[in-house]
This record gives structure tokens, C-alpha cells and sequence, in this order.
């Protein structure tokens, strides 16, 4: 049975980076189809810069999986 702490990273990693997508697939969409409203830059802008926020978590929480998973392979190895 595999450890929690790395299937709950990977979980959330993936949660994140979804997110990040799509966010950034609303706000890409928005900015091109812009009607020349001002509010829709801005906020097409926010929801863009919030979208690279959440992908830079979502990166940081896969390689934190990756290593929470080595650090628990080598343990199990070391116990053996």
C-alpha cells in the first residue's frame, strides 16, 4: 500500500494545475474576444495572473510528490 502523503500531493498537484488551465483558457478567450471594454482586459488580466499563480503551486505540489515518493521508497528499502 502506497503512502498517503504522496497520493494526496499528487491529488492536489493535479487539482491546481486544472485550475491554472482553465483559468487561463477563460481569460485567453476573453482578451480575444474583447469588445473593447475595459473591464474585460482587466478582468481577463486577473484571471490570467490567477491562473499562473495556481499553476505555479500546482508545479511546486508535483514536485513535492515526486519527492515525498522517493523519500518513502528509500525508506521502505532502507527497513527491509
Amino acid at each position: 500500500m502506497a503512502p498517503v502523503a504522496p497520493r494526496v500531493l499528487h491529488i492536489l498537484c493535479t487539482a491546481f494545475l486544472v485550475v491554472a488551465f482553465l483559468s487561463a483558457f477563460l481569460g485567453g478567450y476573453a482578451i480575444a474576444d474583447d469588445s473593447g471594454e475595459g473591464g474585460v482586459n482587466i478582468g481577463a488580466g486577473v484571471l490570467m495572473l490567477l491562473g499562473a499563480l495556481f499553476g505555479a503551486i500546482g508545479l511546486v505540489l508535483g514536485v513535492a510528490a515526486l519527492v515525498a515518493a522517493a523519500v518513502t521508497r528509500r525508506a521502505a528499502r532502507l527497513r527491509a
